[in-house]
């Protein structure tokens, strides 16, 4: 990544000196280039401004494709007059913005039924192809899915290896340190993914960002795809829930500030996570048998468009009292991105048990091994604070692998027994994603 004006890190928001960004290697770029040597047709999915377009045009000139771009509405009219002369190709053809023209989907699904072979079809999409009308083909079975979400914070910075992906090798985290302070890890958090925004060179002209972009997205875009009856309740209800994220947020104190009944909420809560806003993270339970039915958990899916939509400065963040739930989300957010290209089947939920004892992220190998994770804006924690984490080993014994606490300090400490205490800078690497001054080997 190339930075220009100086630092990211390490400076106030009134010396008006934040990143510009010129080009971000993504780590979904090789990792899709692999996916099409074996599958017939990939389904890249997510919010508007992730660089989906960007990464589909860069795959399709290395593979010389026929490339159809459906936010031309001349190219559009053309796909939707005679869709089979359009996408007709021996190569691979690419599909930006797939969900303008429902039919491409029902010809991909043609396509691979009768010929097969790997390489065939790209698509991307800005909302989920489950939000498109009722009838419309799904590709299920047919396509690889993946999620492209904005930028992870180790993509910005360049990091050379990626947190998770070492944790699930290794089993234990490094000891890494950190010269980092907590108000600079919140430029990181207030920052966010988006490349458009994190192209602006002051706080304020990406706020300004931030807030046409989910007046675009919730009030101009979706409504040429679902009927939105309420104006204006969808950016709304998204600031509403970027008020409580991390939370287990009920419908019905959502439907008393909107003034809208509950089933409208549900549904519109439903339509932020179709257009990649927002997820939910389902509750989780020691037993196999019972890991759906407790209450999710929702957090916004970047909390620099949540921070930049509620005016929430870097230095609001560090010092107000929600400031740890967006550190939790933002927490997630890294995880989940980081997971898209382990080639592993992951499983994410939140803990809570009865008693009250909490762990805000529990992460599930497919073979039944969990690794716990706990997050902290306290830049000092102690094991009281890992008391979750604890718990969940001593309930699980030997399928509990390990519990991370993240925090905003500067070094690595091991707790107990497969617990530790980690800066939460060792997701990115550190500043920028070269070595750390302070950072050092195997705890």
């Amino acid at each position: 990544m190339q930075l220009v004006s100086g630092r990211f890190l390490g400076l106030s928001y009134g010396d008006d000196m934040v990143p510009t960004i010129e080009h971000v290697e993504r780590w979904a770029d090789p990792f899709i280039d692999g996916l099409l040597d074996e599958e017939p047709a990939i389904l890249l999915e997510g919010p508007r401004g992730s660089g989906k377009s960007t990464l589909l045009h860069s795959i399709a000139r290395r593979r010389n494709a026929t490339v159809l771009d459906l936010d031309d509405d001349s190219v559009l009219q053309l796909v939707r007059e005679d869709v089979g002369s359009a996408l007709a190709s021996p190569g691979l053809v690419a599909i930006d913005e797939f969900h303008r023209a429902p039919e491409v989907l029902s010809f991909v699904k043609r396509v691979v039924d009768r010929q097969g072979g790997a390489g065939r079809f790209l698509l991307a999409g800005s909302v989920s192809s489950f939000l498109l009308p009722p009838g419309t083909e799904t590709l299920t079975g047919r396509a690889h899915r993946l999620s492209l979400m904005p930028l992870a914070a180790a993509e910005i910075f360049g990091a050379t290896n990626r947190w998770l992906g070492d944790l699930l090798t290794a089993g234990e985290p490094t000891n890494f340190r950190t010269t980092l302070e907590r108000s600079e890890v919140f430029e990181v958090v207030a920052a966010g993914g988006y490349p458009a925004a994190l192209r602006r060179s002051t706080p304020a002209q990406r706020t300004r960002w931030f807030a046409s972009y989910l007046a675009t997205v919730t009030d101009r875009d979706l409504p040429d795809l679902v009927d939105v009856r309420h104006s204006g309740a969808l950016s709304r209800l998204y600031r509403l829930v970027a008020q409580r994220t991390s939370a287990t947020t009920l419908n019905t104190e959502l439907a008393q500030s909107l003034d809208v009944s509950q089933p409208t909420v549900a549904s519109y809560r439903r339509l932020l996570e179709r257009l990649y806003l927002t997820t939910e993270l389902p509750g989780w339970t020691v037993g196999v048998s019972a890991k759906t039915g407790h209450r999710a958990k929702v957090h916004v899916t970047d909390t620099g468009l949540a921070a930049g939509v509620l005016s929430l400065s870097a230095q609001r963040l560090a010092t107000a009292a929600f400031g740890g739930a967006f550190l939790e989300s933002f927490v997630l957010n890294e995880l989940l991105r980081q997971a898209t290209t382990i080639d592993e089947a992951l499983t994410f939920a939140h803990f809570r048990d009865r008693s009250g004892i909490e762990v805000d992220i529990v992460v599930e190998r497919p073979d039944g091994r969990v690794m716990a994770i706990e997050v902290k804006s306290a830049r000092s924690v102690n094991q009281r604070d890992a008391s979750g984490l604890a718990f969940l080993r001593e309930r699980l014994g030997e399928r509990f692998e390990c519990g991370i606490l993240f925090h905003t300090g500067p070094i690595t400490a091991r707790f107990s027994d497969r617990v530790w205490a980690v800066p939460v800078a060792a997701l990115w690497g550190g500043v920028s994603g070269a070595k750390d001054p302070l950072e050092g080997g195997k705890s």
